[in-house]
């Protein structure tokens, strides 16, 4: 083999080389979007269950209701994992429910559910339910 031979085998590695490299970096990167998405689902998910449960519970109904938030946030204490913070608002129908405190530099995913009603009393609330990471 000449020289100018094994220039172009080198170029021909290198260029392969090259090219594996974009192609694992891309990989990775598209792996950690999917994963960021799959969390976002799973977090809503169970937002939304923690909300099913308070709906059909009476005595939960009846303090969004009343406008306290002490029971529900004791409850949803129990039902929500450890890893994750969370604060809840009750609010007026045509109010807008505003996240409580100051969170920056962390992801804050919210949910709501509107609570019409009690047994007794017929005064529709907003809950909204807000869950960022420790």
């Amino acid at each position: 083999m000449n020289n100018k031979e094994r220039k172009a085998w080198l170029r021909i590695v290198e260029a392969f080389l090259a090219i594996l490299i974009i192609i694992g970096a891309v990989l990775v990167i598209l792996s950690r979007q999917e994963q960021g998405a799959e969390i976002d689902d799973s977090v809503y998910e169970k937002q939304r269950q923690i909300l099913e449960i308070i709906s059909k519970n009476n005595s939960l109904r009846t303090e969004v209701v009343s406008g306290d938030n002490t029971k529900i946030n004791e409850s949803i204490s129990k039902l929500i994992s450890p890893s994750w913070n969370f604060a809840t608002n009750i609010c007026e129908l045509d109010n807008i429910c505003s996240k409580p405190g100051d969170y920056q530099d962390t992801e804050v995913f919210a949910t709501e559910i509107i609570i019409t009603s009690n047994l007794t009393n017929y005064s529709p609330k907003k809950l909204r339910f807000f869950v960022w990471g420790k």
